[in-house]
């Protein structure tokens, strides 16, 4: 574990979630990622405002209903920022957010550089962050274990109808979806529920929430107290609720329908994620795992090029798809393509899962 892995973890002790228990138990019972799969992709419609120029390009702000309706008042309203390059627009990614990253400025900031390469973003504010943000909420510190259900559930069909309406509404030949920790992994799930191939490229992911409030330096984040009624054991009421959790996994859902164009961009040393979850990921798609020699936070201020060139390197696999660009999935047993020029740190080949076996493939929803 990286050092400042550790320091962190110990400094953000104070900021306890699920100060209200687990909130609405029907909603915790009824979240399920492959439910959401199978429902009808609604189109949204998103209201832009004018182009200004900022980072270096061209920024709209945007608003829509989300697809979620079971989120409070508050939240239902979902803006976004949309940054264009001044230039032709060779692509556009979806950037989704870290636990606590509530605002724009740091994503954008991020994605800036990638405007020369004819790459623009769109930046989504997470439910129940910044504007969308409930009342008696403290920072991201999520009240109830319902309220984190509701957001991993918006962010999903969220990022979803983002990726069908830039490819659809602003006819955008080329999309992608990335994030980091918690945006990685979501990110990991929405590239994965497109029935299109799409640029996937989830950076220090983990599989599932379980393995982070299990192992990682948050394990002690939870208000463990609040979440057990009278008479009930913490320990005990700590394993429902990891077993909840991980039911929201990569694994429950297919491998992206295009999976040579995902990369997986893995940490060494985190202390929040288990590396183990970022290489679990690749495996089940059969996708590039790339290494960075760095702790969860040291990743973020030392490497952020190579995450860049991660999903440069993505959508130019895209680009070089054969026609039909719908491929079916690779089984256990093919081989790997070739990567193309190093990034930093170590990198491991696509291997063949045993877990994406053909009965998986004929499990595999019916999308819209």
């Amino acid at each position: 574990m990286h050092f400042l892995d550790l320091f962190i973890g110990v400094a953000i002790r104070g900021q306890r979630f699920f100060e209200d228990g687990w909130g609405d138990r029907a909603i915790c019972d009824a979240t399920d990622p492959e439910a959401l799969l199978r429902r009808r992709a609604r189109p949204i419609e998103v209201r832009l405002g004018p182009g200004r120029r900022a980072h270096c390009g061209v920024l709209h702000d945007g608003i829509f209903e989300s697809p979620e309706e079971r989120l409070p008042a508050c939240a239902r309203r979902a803006r976004i920022q949309l940054l264009l390059p001044k230039g032709p627009v060779r692509g556009v990614y979806v950037h989704l957010a870290a636990s606590g990253d509530q605002g724009f400025g740091l994503r954008l900031r991020f994605a800036e550089p990638l405007l020369a390469s004819g790459v623009g973003a769109v930046v989504l504010e997470n439910a129940y962050y910044g504007g969308r943000r409930p009342e008696r909420q403290r920072a991201h510190a999520l009240r109830s274990v319902s309220d984190m259900h509701l957001m991993a559930a918006a962010t999903l069909l969220e990022g979803r109808a983002l990726l069908r309406w830039l490819r659809d509404e602003l006819g955008v030949g080329l999309v992608g979806v990335t994030g980091y920790s918690m945006g990685g992994q979501l990110a990991a799930m929405v590239g994965a529920a497109m029935s299109f191939p799409v640029a996937v490229v989830p950076i220090a992911p983990a599989c599932s929430p379980d393995s982070v409030l299990r192992q990682g330096v948050l394990r002690h984040v939870p208000s463990w107290p609040k979440l057990a009624a009278e008479g009930e054991d913490e320990a005990a009421v700590r394993e429902v609720l990891l077993g909840r959790a991980s039911r929201f996994s990569v694994t429950c859902l297919p491998a992206p329908v295009y999976p040579e164009a995902a990369i997986v961009v893995g940490t060494e040393r985190d202390g929040f994620v288990p590396p183990s979850d970022m290489r679990r990921i690749a495996e089940y798609w059969g996708a590039e795992l790339r290494w960075l020699p760095a702790g969860h936070v040291s990743a973020l201020l030392r490497h952020r090029e190579a995450m860049r060139q991660a999903m440069l390197d993505a959508l130019e696999r895209l680009e070089a798809a054969p026609l039909p660009r719908r491929r079916a999935r690779r089984e256990p047993g093919d081989s790997a393509r070739e990567t193309p020029p190093a990034v930093l740190g170590r990198r491991e080949r696509p291997r063949g899962a045993a877990m994406r076996h053909r009965r998986a493939v004929a499990r595999r929803p019916t999308r819209r």
